[in-house]
């Protein structure tokens, strides 16, 4: 246990911490308590903000234990011991079954996400607080700035946003992230709360240790100036790229986006990059966007006219008309899926597909077997490209159904992979125009107001 000094001040009003999020409709929300110092913080923090309103959700601490050192055990109970004294209820969550050898810090995070997420839905809510810090985004902004040059793109200089999204469901919300790891500790000190140390936050194998040791104060300042401005760059290119989705792209069938030149062209060349590789993201399924040099022969193509007139980049067909630009999934890598009864699953990262049947579900691309039936079933193919590579379902090796013509007991609704998983809060303007061109559903609103401020 660290063991604070005594003559600390608090100096720290709760108030400018919460009062940017909207707790409104909660009846619990789940806050993330390692029993380090800044998820303690945050844990009083908000105590003490829920206490000065007349109303507020039920807080219910958890405590992942990812059962990676000796230690970890007891500082879940001295979490717990805590939250006793105070009231509040606790949770501990432990990371079953064998640890990986390889990569093992980011499979932690995603376990330790999951489980707070479970936890989520146990307590009936959509909103996790985390104690991420202005250290912790400093931090990961130079960690990301070492790993971008040309080529890649530098949207992720933004650092954490205030809020994200996760798999459509659960927004886990920053709250500290305008605060310093050593201000939340004078705020600890002054109230007599001791805090857990993990060896690993000293341990220089660590890049991101190594980074915290060298890293000087007026670094710190100019890193912190220079994140304000990539987040205000990042908000207004996807402001941008939204609009040119919004005014100048059309979706068929889910399957086929239409670019129209005219008014493409009239708009911001950055925005212009940012909105092909959403396309080309959305229409082959990827989770990334595409690269630099990708979305830069997407554009030509878009652009000039003496190029040829049909190309394939990131599994997408482009295909020039008088007027637009066609792109479609091309027949390449889709895959073959087997869902199991009352199971949902992704298919080629562009449709999600539940099966409520008692019996497995076998799907496929349509191509020209599926386009067939589709005829049988009176159904106008408006462009047979996009079609073929629609989902279908096989029954005795043969193609049976695709959508729209599905039994009632199989759902079948676009995925939009670039945001449906991770959503930064970032781009939820962005996001939520690729959900309307798509006619998918929205996504939540983000609980953090003035998201840009900070």
């Amino acid at each position: 246990m660290n063991v604070p000094p005594t003559n600390a001040e608090p100096g720290v009003d709760p108030g400018s911490v919460f009062d940017g999020i909207d707790f409104t409709g909660l009846k619990s929300v789940i806050v993330a308590v390692s029993g380090g110092s800044d998820s303690l913080a945050l844990l009083y923090l908000l105590i003490a903000f829920s206490k000065s309103r007349p109303s507020f959700p039920d807080i219910v601490a958890v405590t992942i234990d990812h059962g990676l050192r000796p230690e970890s055990a007891e500082e879940a109970r001295y979490v717990s011991r805590l939250c006793n004294e105070t009231g509040i209820s606790h949770r501990i969550l432990n990371w079953a079954g064998p640890k990986p050898a390889t990569g093992l810090s980011a499979k932690a995070r995603a376990a330790r996400y999951a489980l707070l997420c479970e936890a989520a839905r146990d307590s009936g809510t959509d909103m996790i607080l985390t104690g991420h810090t202005l250290d912790d985004q400093i931090e990961t902004f130079v960690m990301r700035s070492s790993r971008t040059g040309e080529g890649r793109s530098e949207r992720g200089l933004a650092g954490m946003a205030p809020a994200t999204l996760l798999d459509r469901e659960i927004w886990l919300v920053r709250p500290l992230l305008k605060m310093s790891r050593g201000t939340l500790r004078n705020y600890l000190g002054s109230k007599g709360i001791t805090w857990c140390e993990d060896p690993s936050n000293d341990d220089p194998k660590y890049e991101r240790v190594r980074i915290r040791k060298a890293l000087e104060q007026d670094d710190r300042e100019r890193v912190h100036d220079e994140i304000v401005k990539k987040v205000q760059q990042r908000l207004l290119l996807n402001e941008q790229s939204a609009k040119l989705l919004r005014h100048c792209v059309t979706v068929y069938d889910g399957l086929r986006v239409e670019i129209r030149r005219e008014g493409w062209l009239q708009q911001n060349a950055n925005a212009q990059r940012l909105a092909i590789g959403v396309l080309l993201a959305m229409v082959g399924g990827h989770s990334f966007l595409p690269a630099a040099d990708i979305c830069g022969k997407a554009l030509r193509h878009i652009v000039a006219d003496d190029l040829p007139g049909r190309i394939t980049l990131s599994r997408c067909i482009l295909q020039r008309r008088k007027g637009c630009v066609l792109i479609y999934r091309e027949m390449r890598s889709l895959p073959e899926i087997t869902i199991e009864p009352h199971q949902t699953a992704v298919w080629d990262g562009r449709y999600r597909i539940g099966n409520q049947t008692p019996c497995p579900l076998h799907v496929t691309a349509c191509g020209a077997d599926g386009l067939d039936v589709l005829k049988k079933d009176g159904h106008i193919m408006s462009h047979r490209g996009s079609a073929l590579s629609g989902p279908a379902l096989v029954n005795g090796g043969k193609i049976v159904a695709m959508p729209p013509n599905m039994p009632q007991e199989i759902s079948v609704t676009r995925h939009l992979a670039l945001f449906d998983h991770i959503l930064s809060g970032y781009d939820e303007i962005l996001a939520q125009s690729v959900a309307e061109i798509f006619q998918a559903q929205s996504y939540k609103r983000c609980p953090v107001n003035q998201i840009n401020k900070n």
